[in-house]
């Protein structure tokens, strides 16, 4: 995989793009501790018939800044406007939105301010309400310094539904910087964009894992509100978990595909 560094205002943006040659882009985003290898499988499976674009979001990857990044520079919104920076910078107009976990998030921001980007969205493991309090938020980060981050990878990979699956998400979390995840777990534990997505124009699929339990419990406010929406598909993949694309590629690829195609 040839990976390109673009650099936008502070920012250093690591990305992929591939299949040039085809009109309509599609745009892959990892969520809080991956990056951009996530996926590879869909890069080689659509690059045939559409653009094929990824990055690792700031703080991820080699994606860097030329200041010192506070906690602040890790809200969501300010992630979303790399992704339209980058955009801009590449003269891609529109893309079909397809967000893992924090990355379905910064697709919800993207249709609160930018709309006018997406042919369509997709989000699997992703919630678009959550409300945690500041003492599990405490929690979460006391567990990440105490533990470091490749025992946190360690425990990580147990999610993963296949030996593919648990080996790559140890490999991506392994790797991840504890900086980042500390200073963006709270922007992830209170959010909610469900009066957003009510009044969504925009196609949208949420792909729903068998085995995600942790989101799962959180999707029925999430499901209600994209249900006022007239274009709009949930579909349930039995034994995959948080990583669907990565628990089962053949499947996950094909339902996406089915629904871009429709578009």
């Amino acid at each position: 995989m040839h990976k390109e560094t673009i650099k936008i205002q502070e920012v250093s943006i690591e990305y992929f793009l591939n299949g040039i040659e085809n009109d309509q882009t599609i745009l892959f985003v990892h969520g809080l501790g991956a990056n951009l290898s996530q996926f590879e499988n869909q890069y080689r499976f659509f690059q045939d018939k559409y653009k094929v674009l990824s990055l690792n979001l700031r703080g991820h990857g080699n994606t860097s800044s030329t200041k010192k990044l506070s906690h602040s520079d890790f809200k969501l919104h300010k992630i979303s406007q790399d992704i339209i920076d980058l955009l801009d910078e590449l003269k891609i107009e529109k893309v079909h939105f397809v967000g893992n976990s924090m990355g379905g998030n910064i697709g919800h921001e993207i249709l609160k301010t930018n709309t006018n980007r997406l042919h369509s969205i997709i989000s699997f493991g992703t919630t678009a309400e959550m409300n945690k309090s500041n003492f599990t938020v405490l929690i979460i980060q006391l567990a990440y310094r105490i533990l470091g981050i490749r025992t946190i990878a360690n425990l990580s990979k147990s999610i993963g539904q296949s030996e593919y699956s648990k080996n790559k998400i140890y490999e991506m979390i392994s790797h991840a910087s504890i900086k980042t995840i500390l200073n963006t777990i709270p922007y992830l534990a209170k959010l909610n964009y469900t009066e957003i997505i009510k009044t969504n124009p925009i196609p949208t699929l949420i792909i729903k894992g068998e085995k995600d339990k942790e989101i799962n419990c959180f999707l029925k406010s999430t499901i209600a509100a994209y249900k006022e929406n007239n274009d709009f598909r949930l579909v349930e993949m039995k034994g995959v978990g948080h990583f669907a694309n990565l628990d089962k590629p053949n499947e996950f690829n094909q339902e996406l595909l089915n629904f871009i195609d429709s578009i």
